[in-house]
């Protein structure tokens, strides 16, 4: 399918419209700011989520790039999603604050979406929204029964928040100029016969972009090396944000004895990655095959 900048546009005056009938926030309460962006994420209704964004953070991506990359939800999706959102909680764990900055540290609680997926078509968004009217209430009202009975299963977690005030309001600070750190690293400890050098040791990478990274490798041994390279991507919960655009180590390569040869990947870090993430680690594992 092409891609329309300009069908994309009207997406987010569409969802920006709906906007308008979320209750009021008072953006002079940093817990009521921290409550509402979770809620928003929650239901990733990411054009809600951007308006409690720093603006030094809106400098660096607009809201139609981050509504596209995080992936909002639409129609009845958005609609289910929202309602759940309702029972979102947290509860302040320590609270810093110091001129326009603020420090928070929470502990929330979510309806658990993995437990609620069964009622909800396995968050098959394309089902959901293809749902009849009646089909839809019967929903609606299964989720207002079981929140009456205290009968959703929650998730919970903490995480830790930085604010800045803007005039007399607060907001999020997520710090996207700072990009996403990459540490590289080797592992050769099972190629003794091989000498290996990176491109580089770190990559720092915005979400939705592409980076580059070349492997030099020399045998120093007598014999032709056929060598294995695996990837490794930490931590394990968020490796699958990291794509193999392009590779040409995939597969075993073999290297002539007294011969270096070069081999180049290109990864993409996903745009959909947590706004939280501040850093993974890329380490390449070589194992010389017998």
């Amino acid at each position: 399918m092409k891609f329309s900048p300009r069908i994309a546009t009207v997406q987010v005056i569409l969802l920006l419209a709906m906007a308008q009938h979320l209750p009021a926030v008072d953006m002079s309460d940093p817990t009521q700011v921290i409550h509402a962006y979770l809620r928003a994420t929650y239901a990733r209704d990411f054009v809600e989520a951007y308006r409690f964004i720093a603006s030094d953070d809106r400098k660096v991506r607009d809201l139609n790039r981050y509504a596209q990359q995080r992936g909002s939800f639409n129609g009845f999706t958005l609609e289910v999603a929202r309602k759940l959102s309702d029972s979102v909680q947290i509860s302040v764990i320590k609270r810093t604050e110091k001129s326009n900055r603020a420090q928070i540290a929470i502990r929330y609680k979510v309806p658990d979406p993995k437990v609620l997926a069964p009622l909800l078509l396995n968050w098959d968004a394309f089902r959901l929204n293809s749902l009849l009217a009646n089909e839809r209430s019967r929903i609606l009202d299964a989720l207002e029964q079981r929140k009456r009975d205290s009968a959703i299963e929650m998730r919970e977690g903490s995480e830790n928040f930085e604010l800045v005030k803007e005039g007399d309001e607060w907001r999020i600070f997520l710090n996207w100029a700072a990009g996403v750190k990459i540490p590289l690293r080797l592992d050769v400890s099972q190629a003794s016969d091989l000498s290996v050098q990176l491109s580089k040791n770190e990559a720092n990478v915005q979400p939705g972009d592409l980076f580059d990274i070349r492997l030099r490798i020399k045998n120093q041994s007598a014999k032709a090396v056929t060598v294995r390279i695996r990837h490794l991507v930490e931590p394990a919960d968020i490796a699958d944000y990291l794509d193999f655009v392009q590779c040409g180590f995939l597969l075993p390569v073999t290297i002539q004895p007294g011969k270096e040869q070069e081999y180049s990947g290109t990864y993409m870090l996903r745009g959909s990655i947590p706004d939280g993430v501040r850093q993974l680690s890329l380490s390449y594992d070589f194992r010389v095959l017998k």
